[in-house]
This record gives C-alpha cells, structure tokens and sequence, in this order.
C-alpha cells in the first residue's frame, strides 16, 4: 500500500530475528482481532496489506475464505497465499461483495485514509465487518496520526458503525524490541507510522471492529 511517510512501518515484508513475521502483537494479536470481529467459517474476507500472507493463512485455516491483497508481488513470490495484486484504495472486488476485511498496520501508512474507506466500504456487504489493528496518537494534539477520537470520527464519517476498541499500546514496546534485535536500531522504522514525533509524542496501538452500515443515509 502506498505510504504517506517512507519508512519500513507498514511493509508486509518485516520479520524479527528469527525470520518469522513481525508485528505488533504478533500472530497471537492478529487470532484476537479475527475472534472480535466474528468471522466465520464461510465467510469471504479480504486481507488488506497482506504482506508474507501470515494472517491470510490463519484466517484460511480457520475455513474462512480468505484472499491477500498487496502491490508488493515480491512480498508472496513463490507463496501458496491466494491474493491479488492491488492497491488499498482500488480493490477488484465488486460492490458489496465481501462478508470482511481485515488490515492491519495499514491504515495509518496511507496518504488519503478517508479514500481507503470508502472504497472498504463500497466492497463489504451491508453489515459487513472491517477489522483494524493500527497505531493512533494518545496525545490529546495526534500529530500526524489520528487520535482514538478521530479515527473513530473517520470511520464514522465513511459510513461504519464503529462496534469495537480495544486499547492494546502495551505490544509497541516488545515489537520495538524486536525490531531493533532484528535491524539494529529504529532508524529504518521511524519514517513511517511509529514514529513518537508523528504520534504527538504517546503512541498507542488499538484493535478496532466496525460494521458497514446498512444504507446509504447512515453515511454522514
């Protein structure tokens, strides 16, 4: 997805020392997020940002019918991930369509968010479920990322109901560990999303679930 800020935050390519994705929170938050927003087996659901195809993958196995979504090809060469090559904010799917879409770390790296939403809404089915893990500011001034408050404003603003959200900043310090044992210091990551400047200074993490709403006149 294409970034507002240059920088490795939201590169579905990072992994940790070990070779493994890396994440804030790890697979084990990703299985919460998909818990909360209440995917069942069935249902079709994108995966934005996709990345390595990790969640893609979890979610599959899960038997839900699952497919990756990412303009980064060399992120998935060779993988048995189904996905399609697309950006966040053009997605080949037709209206109303999908049950789900799940993206994490991605919001937050996109320069125009409010044309990503809409564009989520437009392919989820009346009711259909949009499930976030992203950083946002818990500084009362959000810098360059969004406040609880504004994003939720955002999501509102583009026609979901926002049903769920969970405070979750305590997994940024162990995910900076793992960075920085990963690649040396946070100098590759501080371009992008993470950064405490753009976060005004008290970053945080957060796992939201909404819901599209049903008609056009919930839009405000």
């Amino acid at each position: 997805m294409t970034p507002a800020v240059q920088g490795l935050y939201g590169c579905g390519r990072l992994r940790d020392g070990e070779g493994g994705p890396l994440r804030p929170g790890g697979l084990g938050l990703t299985a919460e997020l998909v818990d909360l927003a209440g995917f069942a087996p069935g249902d079709v659901v994108g995966d934005i940002g996709c990345g390595l195809g990790t969640t893609t993958n979890l979610l599959r196995a899960k038997n839900i019918r699952a497919v990756g979504v990412d303009v980064d090809l060399d992120a998935l060469a060779g993988s048995e991930t189904p996905f399609v090559a697309a950006d966040a904010v053009l997605l080949p799917f037709a209206d109303a369509s999908l049950d789900g879409l799940i993206a994490e770390c991605v919001l937050s790296t996109l320069a125009d968010p409010a044309r990503a939403l809409a564009e989520w809404r437009r392919v989820l089915k009346p009711g259909g479920r949009l499930a976030l893990s992203d950083v946002y500011s818990r500084a009362a001034a959000g810098g360059r990322s969004a406040t609880r408050e504004n994003l939720c404003g955002r999501l509102t603003a583009a026609g979901f109901r926002v049903e769920r959200f969970e405070d979750r900043s305590d997994v940024l310090k162990r995910f900076v560990a793992q960075f920085v044992f990963a690649y040396g210091s946070l100098d590759a990551l501080c371009g992008g999303g993470l950064d405490a400047a753009a976060l005004g200074g008290r970053p945080g993490y957060a796992l939201v679930v909404a819901s599209r709403s049903r008609g056009d006149s919930d839009v405000r």
